[in-house]
């Protein structure tokens, strides 16, 4: 896919999120996907999918996960400045949600 910045090395970028999810508390965070394509405006983006623990989803705690993980993956990624794209986070605890290809 081409982008502002050049061409997407699949396999960088694949290796950079797999580094950045390492950062991420095991006991929040089950595991993180990504795709790119092109959000609603046509520009380059890159959609996380995290799927989270039952105990991320605790209502007194979710909303500090979230924020937490979104700023985590975008500190370390720097997806605009590094990618040229522009990051959207997606969460769920639904294993099977979380699978399903067209839930990002």
């Amino acid at each position: 896919m081409l982008v502002p910045t050049g061409f997407i090395h699949q396999a960088q970028l694949n290796e950079a999120v797999l580094e950045a999810a390492k950062a991420l508390d095991a006991k929040e965070v089950r595991h993180v996907k990504f795709t790119i394509g092109s959000n609603a405006n046509g520009e380059p983006s890159i959609f996380f999918g995290i799927l989270l623990t039952a105990y991320a989803v605790h209502e007194s705690r979710f909303a500090d996960v979230t924020g937490r993980v979104a700023s985590t993956l975008f500190d370390q990624l720097q997806p605009y400045n590094r990618w040229g794209l522009q990051p959207y986070f997606n969460f769920t605890s639904d294993y099977s949600h979380f699978r399903n290809p067209g839930w990002m």
